[in-house]
């Protein structure tokens, strides 16, 4: 389970007012890099034998675990509810009392060659520095819009 910030109708905004904004990312399938020949598997859920998968990325989102939403919002002093929203000058205002060494989390990181490194049990300090970043430009951004922020 995740949680995701956001703002009110923001792919529809975006589609309309800023396309250019908008990034289309295209990865192999995992089906491909564990097949014998390299090959998709014609039977694979994920990409259905493509053998790529696509993820359309929209910004002013920002998609979090649970545990990491609710460190996040703990940390800004704020709601950690499933669902809610704010003004955005209230979240602005806990961002800008609150360093982002206050949100890093004790992390264990899970490493091998040719595989991507993972980050456990915690939130490291680039980590919680994005956060940030990503968190006050969909503040910033919502506030241009006259919008809240939501989460969900």
């Amino acid at each position: 389970m995740s949680i995701t910030f956001m703002i009110n109708d923001n792919e529809e905004y975006l589609k309309a007012n800023a396309p250019h904004l908008i990034e289309e990312e295209v990865f192999t399938c995992q089906c491909v890099d564990h097949s014998e020949d390299g090959k998709p598997w014609a039977d694979c859920f994920t990409c259905s034998g493509k053998g790529s998968v696509s993820f359309t990325r929209y910004p002013f989102e920002l998609n979090l675990a649970n545990a990491n939403f609710r460190t996040l919002m703990n940390s800004l002093g704020l709601s950690d509810d499933d669902c809610g929203e704010l003004d955005p000058r209230t979240i602005l205002k806990a961002i800008s009392r609150t360093p982002a060494r206050l949100i890093e989390r004790q992390t264990r990181v899970v490493s091998n060659p040719n595989h991507a490194q993972v980050i456990e049990c915690g939130i490291g300090k680039e980590q919680a520095e994005r956060y940030m970043v990503n968190l006050v430009k969909i503040v910033e951004e919502a506030e241009k819009r006259e919008e809240q922020v939501y989460w969900c």
